[in-house]
């Protein structure tokens, strides 16, 4: 009897533990790559007739979500945190073509130090 209410202290503690590990994951996920999105934002904002559809479409989601995530309350903390990371990690994947074509061409020299730094990231 002992042996299973150990166990299922044990086991619920453990559940709490993991769902708090997973939300400062989610956190430092998120953390990282919005700076390594704010570099990129650097860039497309040199050449903003550049920016495909498809990166400001993503660009807006994740604005749109972060605004209505500033307003909602906390309840489903761990889902919107998920669907932020996912969001952010879209708008990388789908502006780093804008990105890369602005840094390919000559670029400004203040532009090419960015482009000098997002290469350094992504090795």
């Amino acid at each position: 009897m002992k042996k299973a209410i150990c166990l299922s202290i044990f086991l619920s503690s453990s559940i709490i533990v993991c769902s708090a590990f997973a939300q400062s994951n989610d956190e430092k996920a998120i953390s990282f790559l919005d700076k390594h999105l704010q570099t990129m934002f650097k860039v497309l904002n040199s050449k903003p007739e550049t920016i495909s559809p498809t990166c400001m479409d993503s660009l807006k989601k994740l604005h749109n979500l972060k605004e209505q995530l500033t307003k909602a309350p906390n309840t489903q903390r761990d889902i919107n945190l998920a669907i932020l990371r996912a969001l952010y990690s879209n708008s990388i994947q789908f502006c780093e073509t804008d990105v890369q074509a602005i840094c390919s061409k000559r670029a400004e020299p203040s532009v090419r130090i960015i482009c000098k730094e997002i290469s350094s990231q992504n090795n």
